[in-house]
């Protein structure tokens, strides 16, 4: 009996404990897919939702596609949602299953010119309205204003709750025709849902199981608020001050938080490593998993976070011994895409690119500003926004996953912005698709020339993982994944750059080049690949060949304390890395913002050039090599394959000098991984150039192949060991 008492204690305190995203202050405005329910049912409430906490356990979603008022109720939260919960396929769901002060049936929120609201969108249930457009919210303490336009009338909204109550108040611009907007939508009719309402400036009408409000047309501004509960008398709120609560007000993440940067003490390697220290210790619990950034300017820089936070560190310029944080935004949509243009932050979430502007100079964003929210999306949890870059004229980039099914395997229906880079002009007004078959792809570059590169992962239609290239003047262009063609018909595959064992990557991420400022111990305009999976940074050689873009990777002698993940560089010229731990990867912690120096006394000895030659291949080092170990055959080690693309996840390994007709057909029908058949390949000779540098290899029975791997264990003159190895993708005319 006494140890049933002593359980019976502990239940209530193991119950009480929450977990980490239950206590993160996540603010009065939150952006996401959200589910909720309907009369009982669970459903996607929204797929672009902006869900309010009007205080006192009120909470409210809008749909931000349809500019519907989703729900309105007392109570919490199911949590799901991978950057949360860590669920793949559960969203987060809004507790409103039993009665809700309010709900409205999925659709239209607002009716066209026409007075209709079927649903009249290319892909119905997905995108923007054609008549109504999503504007941003402004920020004024915890009080959230939503600024949208419906058939051409320019509309301001806010909520508040009061005394069990919700008011929903409005500034109308001038209107030519009437406007109608669905208030409510209940099971039954109207006078048996119990719900009582009060108008002020618009009229309310009862139809069958809906309330709808009528807007007046109009040439002047028209304010008008609607107040609601359910079994009681429903009470207005104050009016607001619509000028106000969009000019800027009180902030609400007033703290900063100090840390003090961790210097590296390494003299004798090539690149040394300090840390940014994050502030992981800061009053709202707020989760630090930062997955996009860039440098406001050579002080300070914004970044952001998975769970939709935005922070400010300033002090880069210093001795690092005070760097000060501030969070300037939270709330927004799985933000893994952060660029700064001309002084104001662009933030990449799933759902749109968001303008972050300080109104009144506190330090904190009063106004979420859409820049462009063109992009469809669906609730699949694995559609990630990744990165956002801009080109020389100004325009935006940023690449998109396909939605795979959990497991990893196959696809939930495509959409026409599933698997695709997407290019946004610079002024937001115009978005295009340049390239097309994406799987997962982890970021995006934009090289000096207007290249566009983008990771890749193993999965379905990817054999394994790789880069993908392609020049702006070749766009749009195929990457392989065949669900994710779109309007590609008849476009062929683009192969990529350079195929990666999954021992090399196994989740790519973004693509740098060095700028000419840098000191980076590299040349102006070479490429660099990060990998998530691996945490490292690769050297991406070009490789002159039968005039298809190839290359060669090698890796940089960098040690980073989680994954790579996106990375600038510094007006001082060096190069700043930042990455989280989130789905697979090595990293050895959750989250880190580091700086890599390049030790000016110290040679990188990584391979500088790498050319496919007639009969192998040609290493080029920045040092003389030891003639004796060059002409020792066994200072090699060499091999090379071939994958299957295919509808199967990923592929095994074939080989190409002993073809299994059979085995690769087969990879056709089933996975192949198990599948390990690598061809030793017998350096044949080995010559080395009068300048020492360059070491030609003959290779047996040079052919081309989707992987060449070519290990090395060679001594520089000064007997310094140089091990490593590089890998290739040899492409056929």
């Amino acid at each position: 009996m006494r140890f049933i008492v002593i359980f019976a204690l502990l239940a209530p305190l193991a119950q009480a404990e929450q977990k980490w995203f239950e206590k993160m202050q996540i603010g009065p405005a939150w952006m996401n897919t959200f589910g909720d329910y309907f009369q009982g049912q669970k459903r996607v409430g929204a797929i672009k939702g902006i869900s309010l906490d009007l205080g006192d356990n009120t909470r409210a979603l809008f749909d931000t596609e349809t500019l519907r008022l989703v729900t309105v109720y007392r109570g919490g939260i199911e949590w799901g949602g991978t950057p949360w919960s860590g669920a793949h396929g559960q969203l987060v769901t809004l507790g409103n299953k039993e009665t809700p002060l309010l709900s409205t049936a999925t659709g239209y929120g607002w009716a066209d010119a026409d007075g209709s609201f079927e649903d009249k969108r290319a892909i119905k249930g997905f995108g923007d309205m054609a008549h109504g457009k999503f504007t941003g919210h402004y920020r004024h303490g915890k009080t959230i204003t939503l600024g949208y336009g419906v058939n051409g009338t320019e509309v301001l909204e806010t909520l508040a709750a009061k005394e069990g109550s919700v008011t929903r108040s409005f500034r109308f611009g001038p209107r030519k025709k009437d406007l109608t907007f669905v208030l409510a939508d209940e099971k039954g009719s109207v006078s048996e849902s119990g719900i009582q309402y009060v108008a002020q400036g618009v009229e309310v009408i009862a139809e069958g199981s809906r309330l709808l409000a009528k807007v007046p047309k109009g040439e002047g501004e028209l304010l008008a608020s609607i107040a609601f509960a359910r079994g009681s008398k429903p009470v207005l709120a104050e009016k607001p001050d619509f000028k106000a609560l969009t000019s800027g007000g009180p902030g609400i993440w007033t703290e900063t938080v100090t840390t003090a940067g961790e210097i590296s003490g390494d003299t004798k390697k090539p690149y040394a490593t300090d840390a940014i220290t994050l502030p992981v210790n800061n009053p709202w619990g707020a989760n630090i998993r930062f997955g996009g950034f860039d440098f406001i300017d050579a002080n300070s820089a914004a970044v952001s976070s998975w769970n939709g936070d935005v922070w400010t560190v300033s002090g880069l310029a210093g001795d690092w011994k005070k760097l000060e944080w501030r969070r300037i935004a939270s709330g927004l949509f799985e933000t893994l895409g952060l660029k700064v243009v001309k002084g104001i932050i662009h933030v990449n979430g799933r759902d749109q690119i968001t303008q972050l502007i300080d109104l009144n100079g506190d330090g904190e964003t009063d106004y979420f500003k859409v820049f462009n929210r063109d992009v469809i999306i669906s609730p699949n949890f694995h559609e990630f926004a990744f990165d956002l870059q801009t080109d020389k004229e100004g325009n935006f980039y940023f690449s998109k996953g396909s939605p795979v099914k959990g497991g990893g395997r196959g696809f939930d229906p495509i959409l026409p912005h599933h698997g695709i880079v997407a290019k946004i002009s610079p002024d937001g007004k115009k978005f295009d698709v340049v390239a097309t078959g994406l799987r997962a792809p982890g970021g995006v570059g934009v090289g000096p020339n207007g290249e566009i590169t983008t990771g890749e992962n193993e999965g379905t239609w990817q054999p394994c993982c790789k880069i993908n290239f392609v020049k702006a003047k070749d766009t749009p262009a195929f990457f392989g994944t065949e669900p994710a063609r779109h309007s590609l018909t008849d476009a062929p595959f683009t192969a990529p750059l350079v195929y990666l064992p999954m021992d090399v990557d196994n989740s790519g991420a973004s693509q740098v080049w060095v700028p000419e400022n840098a000191k980076f111990g590299l040349k102006t305009g070479e490429m660099l690949h990060l990998s998530y999976g691996k945490s490292s940074i690769y050297r991406v050689l070009p490789v002159a060949g039968n005039g298809k873009p190839q290359a060669a990777v090698a890796k940089l002698p960098i040690q980073l304390l989680s994954s790579a993940m996106r990375a600038r560089f510094h007006p001082d010229g060096s190069l700043y890395v930042i990455g989280f731990r989130g789905w697979q990867s090595n990293a050895v912690s959750e989250a880190a913002f580091q700086r890599v120096r390049h030790l000016p006394d110290e040679v990188t000895t990584v391979p500088e050039k790498f050319a496919i030659t007639p009969k192998g291949v040609a290493l080029t080092f920045p040092v003389e090599l030891d003639a004796e170990l060059v002409g020792d055959m066994t200072s090699y080690s060499v091999q090379r394959w071939d994958y299957v693309r295919g509808p199967q996840y990923g592929s095994g390994e074939f080989s190409v000098d002993n073809v299994d007709t059979a085995a690769r057909e087969q990879a056709l029908a089933a996975e192949s991984q198990k599948h390990r058949k690598r061809d030793n390949v017998k350096v044949e000779s080995a010559k080395l150039s009068a300048d020492g540098k360059t070491l030609e290899l003959v290779l047996e029975g040079m052919k081309p192949s989707m992987s060449l791997k070519i290990g090395y264990d060679l001594e520089d003159e000064d007997g310094e060991f140089l091990n490593g190895e590089i890998h290739t993708s040899v492409h056929g005319n």
